[in-house]
């Protein structure tokens, strides 16, 4: 009986000691997945452009969408001239007001020609409106990143777009300015992504 007795408790014993053993490894490992998840709701996603839509092939929708990226591309650079404190990135926010606004004036003036029946949009549409304010309220010591994330994404969509027009679209005057504005786009474009991979 006695012998039985000392059996038991020392496989008892035994069986409190592994278990002893292996629970740092248990502990450690929800520690792990709880600091992920912390981390993975503490990180907000990176301020970027939705889904790009589908490229447009008739005027109305190229002039729409041109006129947009030109709207939205003036606005987010004169935020850059305000809140960044980095030269390289600041001047590239100098280009895209000087180029973007140059796109601009070449493109009312074909359509102040007549013969084409689109009206640029007044006001930026709610994704790009979003995205100035995702800008907006970018933290001080990731604005740069922010913003040229933006602008890779951005210019991304822009390239398609000019492309897509030049060689699809239903109003010859507009192909050519799609055509004469795209290695501009594609300019701009080669410099976010590699300022953007920089940082």
């Amino acid at each position: 009986m006695r012998i039985d007795l000392l059996f038991v408790t020392t496989a008892l014993a035994a069986a409190i000691a592994l278990t002893g053993c292996n629970r740092p490894d248990a502990d450690n490992a929800a520690t792990d997945a709880n600091a992920a998840a912390t981390a993975a709701v503490a990180t907000p996603p990176p301020a970027t452009p939705a889904a790009m839509p589908a490229a447009a092939t008739t005027a109305q929708g190229f002039v729409t969408a041109a006129a947009t990226s030109d709207m939205y591309e003036i606005a987010a650079a004169k935020i850059v001239q305000q809140k960044s404190k980095t030269p390289a990135v600041k001047a590239f926010a100098a280009k895209m007001i000087h180029d973007h606004s140059a796109s601009t004036a070449e493109l009312k003036k074909i359509l102040a020609g007549g013969g084409i029946n689109a009206t640029p949009p007044a006001a930026l549409d709610d994704r790009h409106s979003g995205m100035i304010a995702d800008l907006n309220q970018a933290a001080a010591a990731g604005f740069d990143k922010a913003y040229m994330d933006q602008q890779a994404a951005a210019h991304t969509e822009a390239v398609a777009l000019f492309q897509g027009y030049a060689g699809g679209g239903d109003n010859d005057a507009l192909k050519a300015f799609a055509a004469k504005v795209l290695p501009t786009i594609q300019g701009h474009l080669d410099m976010a992504k590699q300022m953007d991979g920089a940082m």
